[in-house]
């Protein structure tokens, strides 16, 4: 049996991908019509949308907190939520990243490794900590709140502008449900890049080529698909130049290059700190048997480990293999399901942020990495227009494993 699924759930992965790239390479080169009209004039009103997020970040930071300081006897809670949450998630190389900076020196431990995490986020936290007033680490957990709600409004109003009001409202209520949605409100950056990508878009799309760019510059300096935000807009103005007759301009052409040029500032910062612009990757070679690989095989392995582990170490099996494996499945169906109703730019960025995210030679976080994708919830959303009863079902479905997987990552579980 576990020898059929290696073969056969990489093979449908693979299909997925493919009819996915396929609709989207068709309808960006070869556009039948002009691209689908969006709604250009529209009352933005995102208050609501910004209530909503806030409330929902606020409930389960509380639980975060009732939680840390329910666990054991601490002297404040910076040190209560470094004992229960930071010890065994990047958060605490964020935190770190932030007070000291990067080096090769011993300020922390393993600080020279520390290039593998990119900066934005570090150098957010040491800007609004500038006088030292806060702790650190609950500066990093309360600022989460402000975050989300720049990325819960930025995909409201881009699904609002893409498709309508309800959509959009189902949209976010599918982010907020997600299995992983508890990184968004966790000192990591998902939130953040969220924010930071939805809007790049939402600008891209309104042709505020400006704020675009400078979006797109800090989204590459966030995390590494941000760079393929570059690829996104290249294909909407591909698509559009096709269908239009008409060469792209000056401004379009700087908010392309946007992400691409914040990308190249992370591997600046590899140069100017070690002299070697790739120097995080030979780390993660070196350290985390960590590189490149392909989405298909990162399913045949964590089978393989799925089954060498359930015994033995059945918290990894679950939480690391079982969920990534899920995760990868159903991540390329829902983007090949909705080939035909996401924009082909929107679809194209999705399969490469898979592609890349989903192909490393150890994965680990692949729920956490799937949930900062804004077109998975807009995918499901567009293919739930007009089923009710279908999204309530979803939703119920998508909250009971939302919950289920934050109790295991209140309780320290195999969760990065």
């Amino acid at each position: 049996m576990l020898e059929f699924c290696r073969v056969v759930l990489p093979v449908a992965a693979a299909a997925c991908f493919l009819w996915g790239a396929w609709n989207c390479g068709v309808r960006t080169l070869f556009p039948t019509a002009r691209p689908a009209a969006v709604r250009k004039n529209f009352p933005l009103r995102l208050g609501r949308p910004a209530l909503f997020c806030l409330g929902v970040g606020a409930a389960v930071q509380l639980l975060f907190w009732v939680w840390c300081l329910s666990r054991g006897t601490y002297n404040s809670p910076g040190e209560a939520l470094q004992g229960q949450f930071y010890g065994n998630t990047d958060a605490r190389h964020y935190i770190d990243l932030a007070q000291y900076g990067y080096g090769s020196g011993e300020d922390f431990p393993e600080q020279y490794l520390m290039i593998v995490f990119f900066p934005l986020f570090p150098w957010l936290l040491r800007l609004l900590n500038c006088f030292g007033w806060f702790d650190y680490r609950v500066l990093a957990l309360v600022v989460q709140l402000p975050l989300f709600c720049a990325a819960g409004t930025g995909l409201f109003a881009l699904v609002c502008r893409q498709y309508d009001r309800r959509t959009a409202w189902r949209a976010l209520v599918l982010l907020v449900v997600s299995p992983a949605s508890v990184f968004f409100f966790a000192p990591m950056t998902e939130s953040l890049f969220l924010a930071l990508c939805v809007w790049y878009v939402f600008c891209f799309q309104k042709r505020y080529w400006g704020r675009a760019a400078l979006l797109g510059v800090l989204a590459g300096l966030t995390r590494a698909p941000g760079g393929l935000l570059t690829g996104l807009a290249l294909l909407a103005l591909l698509e559009e130049s096709r269908a239009r007759h008409r060469l792209p301009s000056a401004g379009a052409l700087a908010a392309l290059a946007g992400p691409a040029l914040g990308l190249g500032g992370y591997f600046a910062l590899n140069q100017a700190v070690y002299g070697k612009w790739n120097q995080y990757s030979v780390y993660q070679w070196e350290h985390w048997n960590q590189k490149l690989g392909l989405f298909t095989d990162t399913i045949r392995y964590h089978l393989s480990y799925l089954a060498q582990w359930w015994d033995s170490n059945r918290t990894a099996a679950v939480w690391v293999c079982l969920t990534a494996v899920v995760c990868i499945l159903l991540a390329f169906a829902l983007l090949a399901a909705a080939a035909r109703v996401l924009p082909a730019s929107w679809l194209g960025y999705g399969l490469a942020y898979l592609l890349v995210t989903m192909g490393a030679t150890w994965l680990l976080s692949a729920p956490r990495y799937a949930v900062a994708l804004f077109c998975l919830p807009v995918a499901l959303a567009a293919l739930l227009r007009g089923h009710q009863k279908m999204t309530l079902c979803t939703i119920f479905l998508l909250l009971a494993a939302s919950i289920t997987y934050t109790a295991a990552y209140l309780m320290h579980r195999s969760i990065y």
